[in-house]
């Protein structure tokens, strides 16, 4: 798994069109049915989704793996003065003394787990945090969107500060998504750094989830897309229960 050491640069402006807020506005509704008060945000990233939650009254705590991720979130919490505790950790293997009434994972963070026993090992770990009737929700890039959407295309964005390639590899046998992310980052008037970064996903049916959902003693409440259409969605969302 990668640590998004240079990516943390630009993952902001790369996300943008990613709306936390409908998103959440749509888990929320699971939240509420469960009376949750505390969260952990798992591969929380640079903190978008975990400032949505704290911003409606969660407990948030945020766990990822990338250091720099986590200092751009610290960064933004402390100019907000947000009092959300980030943690450096695996999701396969972090662990805390809390239980808490929710998990989530958004923006693809199972995706970089490549393999179905390091999911098990996740979500089995994610089961034991979890309090009884505790609900985890997380969301994945489908094999839809890595094959008919951003596999095998190149692109870009620039600004006046930063510009980043963005250079796609699929591979349709295995549905991994290989890619290469080369970063210009402005260092003084006339100059620019380059920095470049390789990452790799795995694509997951939804019977592969439902099945380790399952067999880490999960029930599923709903399966849900991006799309009306489960198989044109390109972001899946999976609602799970631990059961008493």
């Amino acid at each position: 798994m990668k640590s998004y050491k240079n990516l943390s640069l630009i993952y902001d402006n790369y996300m943008a069109d990613y709306d936390y807020k409908s998103v959440i506005d749509k888990i929320e509704k699971y939240l509420r049915e469960l009376k949750v008060k505390n969260v952990l945000d798992l591969a929380c990233g640079t903190g978008n989704a975990s400032f949505e939650l704290y911003e409606r009254a969660y407990a948030v705590t945020g766990v990822d793996l990338s250091e720099e991720m986590l200092m751009v979130a610290k960064e933004k919490a402390l100019e907000k003065n947000y009092k959300i505790k980030f943690m450096l950790s695996d999701m396969r293997d972090f662990q805390m003394n809390t239980r808490f009434d929710a998990v989530i994972s958004l923006t693809d963070g199972f995706n970089y787990l490549l393999d179905e026993e390091d999911l098990s090992q996740a979500f089995n770990n994610v089961f034991e945090h979890l309090k009884s009737n505790g609900i985890f929700i997380f969301d994945m890039s489908s094999i839809y969107k890595f094959k008919e959407i951003i596999g095998n295309t190149t692109f870009a964005e620039n600004d006046e500060d930063s510009s980043y390639i963005w250079e796609n590899y699929y591979d349709e046998e295995n549905n991994i998504l290989d890619f290469d992310v080369t970063i210009f980052t402005k260092t003084s008037k006339d100059l620019f750094e380059r920095k470049m970064e390789n990452h790799t996903q795995k694509g997951y049916g939804i019977e592969v989830i439902e099945k380790l959902l399952k067999l880490s003693n999960f029930e599923i409440l709903d399966v849900y897309g991006s799309n009306e259409s489960l198989e044109l969605s390109d972001r899946l969302f999976y609602v799970a229960r631990k059961p008493y």
